[in-house]
């Protein structure tokens, strides 16, 4: 909490000054936003970026604070039945941009359409519903366990209690029925809607320039208020030099700037800096099926071999931490005794002898005749290559030879999430905060979860404790599980963690931005609330 206090502080600090800002008359009525890339679409996909744009549009029916609270959204009212089993649903009184009302048959719509067979990516808690997984297999032709109490109000049975189905339904936008009938979900990617949605939130999407732009004006009947932004316009420049020269010529008003830029832009009277705790860790990681990598101990050499404070002073100035847990250190999840691998070269060796590996005449280790050298694919990009190149560093050190390949966006990840996984060594990193914590678990570490399977990891112990932590009621035991599940992410070290780089912003100070913007995610979600001086 004390890193979140020390950003809220900052932002009201900076945002105190108005040296340099121009005279309230000749500013527009709108901020443009620089982010590094747009996404392809809005529906249909797992990228981060749509994620974060997507929720200007959208709205679901509940939503977790920071303190991980649960409230209702679309929900007005939202009881749960003595047996944790039954959930009912009362929707506000909101509206579509188009201006029709929300009801309990667009809900309905919505989560049979992401547990459609065909649909890409389904979130993990309306699995929970009754029938949800025979619907998923297409054995039933509606999800049982969803039901249509009145045009308001919508129930929902699972098969199980499930303490996480109110948090983890609040990543999941509610759309309009009517705007989707007829959709051909085999080829969800091309419907027009994917890129001119209808949402029930904040901002209607009005214009969507190709690698170029993405323009919002102001819903005005949000149910929550009108935002106080009334346009906003999301520009794609994907070079840092040129965010930073955009921002002092004024030609945006914010964008992530990297380290050297932000040192310059704290003297700048015109600028506005904001540093918040990193949403991103990075991380690499073993394909299991990959003989070399099976052996924990092999594993956990890796970790012990990379300087993961230098990194972060090399490429980060220092402005990050460390990465030693997969959860967000804002969350009550987190476990804040936590340690993972300190920097230990000697001990890596130790483990690697130790895993049957002996220096060869040219350095890298062998056993049984075979080399230790792998390919390392890592997704294009600075931060990813910058740090492909020193774990390359690192990992030769202790006689590991890899091969660093940085392979483009599509590429990357059909190769990564194919059966079996086509790679030996990946460098990705996770956004924290997009979904609930147990959904981000269950993705990537539980056998079943779509990350861990791509890995090839399973271990039973984490699946335990997993159920474990959703069947638990009580929440001192619940983070007592979360520490349990963050130790042996570090034991088992299926990915490697490596850096949590901190999230710098450059502000025209023409604009008062909100005071409780503690990440990258709550960045996005403050837009609607910013103001002009």
């Amino acid at each position: 909490m004390k890193t979140r206090t020390a950003a809220a502080l900052l932002v009201l600090g900076l945002a105190a000054g108005l040296a340099g800002a121009p005279a309230r008359g000749d500013a527009p009525a709108q901020a443009v936003v620089a982010i590094s890339n747009l996404p392809s679409r809005l529906l249909g996909v797992s990228q981060a970026v749509a994620a974060e744009v997507g929720q200007l549009i959208n709205d679901s029916l509940t939503a977790v604070d920071a303190r991980g609270n649960v409230g209702g959204r679309l929900a007005a009212r939202y009881p749960v039945s003595p047996d944790g089993k039954t959930y009912l649903v009362t929707l506000r009184d909101a509206r579509f941009q188009d201006g029709t009302p929300v009801t309990a048959q667009d809900v309905k719509f919505t989560y049979e359409l992401y547990l459609h067979p065909k649909y890409p990516t389904t979130p993990p808690a309306l699995l929970e519903i009754a029938g949800a997984q025979e619907y998923k297999a297409a054995k039933t032709p509606h999800v049982t366990g969803i039901t249509v109490v009145n045009p308001k109000t919508v129930r929902f049975i699972l098969n199980r209690p499930y303490p996480f189905f109110y948090e983890q339904i609040g990543t999941v936008a509610i759309l309009p029925a009517h705007a989707l009938a007829g959709l051909d979900v085999d080829r969800i990617q091309e419907a027009p809607f994917t890129r001119r949605p209808i949402g029930a939130g904040p901002y209607r999407l009005t214009d969507w320039r190709e690698r170029e732009s993405i323009t919002f004006e102001a819903f005005r009947d949000y149910w929550g208020g009108a935002p106080t932004l009334p346009r906003l316009v999301l520009k794609a420049v994907p070079d840092d030099a040129t965010v930073a020269a955009e921002l002092r010529a004024g030609n945006i008003d914010a964008g992530r700037v990297i380290p050297e830029a932000y040192r310059t832009f704290q003297r700048d009277p015109r600028i506005t800096v904001l540093r918040v705790p990193g949403d991103t860790y990075y991380w690499f990681a073993p394909n299991f099926r990959v003989a070399i990598f099976q052996d924990v101990r092999v594993r956990q050499a890796m970790a012990y071999a990379i300087n993961r404070p230098e990194m972060l002073r090399a490429l980060y100035q220092g402005l990050g931490t460390v990465a030693q847990s997969p959860i967000h250190p804002s969350l009550w999840q987190y476990d804040k005794n936590i340690r993972g691998y300190s920097y230990d070269p000697a001990r890596a060796k130790q483990l690697l002898a130790e895993a049957g590996w002996t220096p060869g005449s040219d350095g890298i280790l062998q056993k049984g005749g075979q080399r230790f050298a792998v390919k390392y694919g890592f997704l294009a990009g600075r931060d990813y290559q910058n740090q492909a190149l020193l774990i390359q560093q690192y990992l030769r050190a202790v006689g590991i030879d890899i091969q660093v390949q940085a392979v483009e966006f599509g590429d990357f990840f059909s190769r990564y999430y194919t059966p079996g996984g086509n790679f030996e060594l990946a460098g990705l990193a996770w956004f924290n905060l997009l979904i609930p914590v147990q959904a981000e678990l269950d993705n990537n570490f539980r056998s079943s979860g779509i990350g861990a399977r791509t890995l090839g990891y399973n271990n039973p112990e984490m699946d335990k404790l997993l159920d474990e932590a959703i069947l638990t009621r009580d929440r001192a035991r619940q983070q007592a599980v979360y520490a349990e599940i963050q130790q042996l992410v570090i034991r088992d070290a299926p990915r490697v963690l490596t850096v949590r780089p901190d999230v710098l912003w450059g502000i025209r100070r023409r604009f008062v931005v909100p005071a409780d913007i503690d990440s990258l995610s709550a960045f996005f979600k403050s837009l609607p609330r910013w103001k002009e001086r």
